[in-house]
Parts: C-alpha cells; sequence; structure tokens
C-alpha cells in the first residue's frame, strides 16, 4: 500500500501486509495449498497395522496408494520423508523386500527427503522432526 511505502517498509513487507492472515503463517510467508509432505514410514506401518501384515508391519503399498490419491485425485505435489536405505517389503500378495524407494513412488512424488539415520534414543523421531521441517 502507499501507506505502507510511505512509512518506510519494503515491499516485501507491505505485500505481506496486504495479503489475509489466513493465507499466510505467522512470519508472512504464503500457504502452498497444492503440495502435501507425506511421512512415508508413518503412512507404510499404518497401512501395515490395517492390513494385519504379519512380520514387518511397513508395506511399500500402502505409500504408494497413498501418493497415488494425492497426485491424481487431488492433484497436489507430494514431497515424501523417508530414513535413507529404508529396507521394507513391497506388495501384498508375494512382498518382495526394497531398499530404498520404489522407482513407481519416486516418480510421481515432486521431491524425496532421505532423513540420516541417528543411534540414540532421542533420534528415533528424525523423520518426523524431517517432515514438520519440510512442512
Amino acid at each position: 500500500s502507499q501507506a505502507g511505502a510511505a512509512r518506510g517498509e519494503t515491499p516485501a513487507a507491505v505485500e505481506r501486509a496486504a495479503s489475509s492472515s489466513d493465507d499466510c503463517d505467522n512470519e508472512g510467508r504464503p500457504y502452498n495449498m497444492g503440495m502435501v509432505v507425506v511421512n512415508f514410514i508413518n503412512v507404510g506401518i499404518n497401512f501395515g497395522k490395517k492390513m494385519n501384515i504379519e512380520g514387518s508391519r511397513f508395506n511399500w503399498e500402502g505409500v504408494r496408494r497413498c501418493v497415488k490419491h494425492l497426485t491424481e485425485e487431488l492433484k497436489m505435489k507430494v514431497v515424501g520423508v523417508i530414513f535413507e536405505n529404508w529396507r521394507a517389503n513391497d506388495g501384498l500378495e508375494n512382498p518382495i523386500e526394497v531398499n530404498g524407494v520404489p522407482t513407481d513412488i519416486r516418480q510421481m512424488c515432486e521431491s524425496i527427503e532421505e532423513t540420516p539415520r541417528s543411534i540414540g534414543a532421542h533420534q528415533r523421531s528424525a523423520d518426523d522432526e524431517m517432515t514438520i521441517k519440510c512442512a
């Protein structure tokens, strides 16, 4: 606004003030409602629990279904978060162990953030922390 410029505010500050607070975070950055950050570990484990998968509860099929729904049905861009070198089963009837993110899931995502593994109880939620940082 002209009043903001007259007070010596930067163009970015004037633009933030003109935006609705509902459209921005507390630092004035606009929300991107067309993008979502997905914690692949949480999705894969919850899918395994719901499907009563024995042994390793994580299954890439749950992540695949989630990402497919978000990208194809809701037309969103997906940023995935997963630990580096994640080894887990893929498939329901004849599961195979996969190292890393399966290619088809990787191709549906805008990007994938691979969180380094750290040893120690205080690092057990490193994937959750990375998810929050990416969001």
